[in-house]
């Protein structure tokens, strides 16, 4: 099973990333991005991981390993149902 850092790593590469555009387009330090994949960081707080999964444009769910299908879900239509007063 690959690690966080090994995942985000493989996500940056499909994409044409440098760590440096990561960090940019997450709006994270290069550090962070450079602890991460090299496994010196294990754990991030969801928001990071939030993050790094739009800039990435990939799931949380396959950084966390949880599914080896990188492709985010198609975002879900809201319901817009209409309040009647009266």
């Amino acid at each position: 099973m690959q690690s966080l850092g090994e995942r985000v790593a493989h996500a940056r590469t499909l994409g044409n990333m440098t760590q440096q555009a990561l960090a940019e387009r997450s709006r994270l330090r290069f550090q962070n991005i450079s602890r991460l994949e090299t496994n010196h960081r294990a754990h991030v707080r969801s928001d990071t991981l939030r993050r790094l999964a739009e800039a990435l444009g990939c799931s949380a769910d396959y950084l966390l390993g949880l599914t080896d299908d990188p492709t985010p879900p198609p975002k879900r239509p809201r319901s817009r149902t209409a309040t009647l007063v009266g």
